[in-house]
């Protein structure tokens, strides 16, 4: 009677199991539905020049990038700046075929978010979430589009949620295909939490082989919480200013006391700064090592210059570094920076990623 009673009892409890899974798959499915329409193809062309073999006359080509971008209004529609980024023409596709030209409102490679406005196509917004931003473990679906235009729609999680002091990235488990940069996040209730960065950026299509990648490792997302203020900035001012501290610098770097020869990076070492900038007037100085920003440890100069510029202008950060092997600290009032979006951030091939160690003005 007892293996009876335990073999009803796994049986009750499988049956639960399956009603369960089939009406998340049922959600799953009204909630991609529903917002389909929202998610566009974005393709971004340009054309270049590449020298010919055997010293023959240049030929031109055009690079054509596909990426995702969300509807977040009528004519405007959010994306990834690494899917648009030096392109000459930009195109976006609806999922029932309807194609119009788009331009380019604003671009923050920073943040890796770029608006477009389209003129010819009347677009289904989706709604930005209310309430509390997404937590580790909260289901998110991801709708985008491929390099080959077909949809595609992922089920996962938030994996966790990348410590840094000025980007709200979300990891999650969710696939990522080529292409969906820029695509949907969406939560429970079909409410655009993030969009997608990506897992190594969008790479340029040159040949048909890119068409077959498979999906990558790794699901990226910029939070509500910072792309909602970035979206609304871009659209009252068209653009996003950046901080600005006044100072140029290079790698520190010590060599590892358990792997001889290995370089391990300590800081932002300041080779310059700019007389009356902000760094100037807290008292930083030439061979200053700065070695925190606002409670985060600096260990490359591009993150510095990441969390400066991602800053709003007039913000108060508190930045730690050595002077002469003394510890100081201050509060530095950061300004406008004079070049708009930091021509280091610009040729970056998807930020906020970090890059290779090098000199960085910020």
């Amino acid at each position: 009677m007892a293996a009876v009673l335990l073999i009803a009892g796994a049986c009750a409890r499988a049956a639960l199991a399956q009603s369960t899974l089939s009406a998340l798959e049922t959600d799953v499915d009204r909630i991609a539905s529903t917002a389909r329409p929202s998610v566009v193809t974005v393709v971004a062309q340009r054309t270049v020049e590449r020298r010919a073999r055997r010293g023959g006359p240049a030929e031109r080509h055009v690079l054509t990038r596909i990426g995702s971008g969300v509807s977040v209004s009528e004519g405007e529609i959010l994306t990834t700046a690494s899917v648009v980024i030096s392109s000459e023409v930009l195109r976006v596709r609806t999922v029932n075929g309807l194609e119009a030209p788009a331009t380019l409102v604003a671009m923050d490679p920073i943040y890796n978010v770029a608006l477009l406005r389209v003129k010819d196509i009347r677009l289904s917004p989706l709604a930005f979430a209310a309430g509390p931003p997404p937590a580790p473990g909260d289901w998110v679906i991801t709708l985008g589009t491929s390099y080959r235009g077909q949809s595609t729609q992922s089920v996962g999680n938030v994996a966790f949620r990348e410590r840094d002091p000025r980007f709200s990235l979300l990891r999650l488990t969710n696939a990522v295909y080529p292409g969906n940069s820029g695509g949907a996040a969406l939560n429970a209730r079909g409410e655009l939490v993030g969009i997608v960065q990506g897992d190594l950026g969008a790479p340029e299509v040159g040949g048909t082989s890119e068409l077959y990648r498979t999906p990558g490792g790794a699901s990226f997302i910029l939070s509500i919480e910072n792309l909602r203020p970035v979206y609304e900035t871009m659209k009252r001012l068209g653009r996003l200013p950046c901080g600005w501290l006044g100072v140029s610098t290079r790698v520190a770097v010590v060599e590892s006391d358990t792997q001889a020869g290995l370089p391990l990076p300590i800081g932002a070492r300041v080779e310059s700064v700019v007389s009356g900038g902000p760094a100037d007037r807290v008292g930083l100085r030439r061979g200053d090592l700065i070695v925190a920003f606002e409670g985060e440890r600096v260990e490359f100069p591009e993150q510095l210059a990441r969390w400066v510029a991602a800053s709003r202008p007039g913000t108060t950060v508190r930045l730690v570094w050595a002077h002469d092997e003394i510890e100081r600290s201050g509060r530095v009032l950061l300004t406008e920076s004079p070049e708009g979006s930091p021509a280091w951030a610009v040729n970056l091939p998807n930020a906020p990623a970090p890059a290779a160690p090098d000199s960085n003005p910020r």
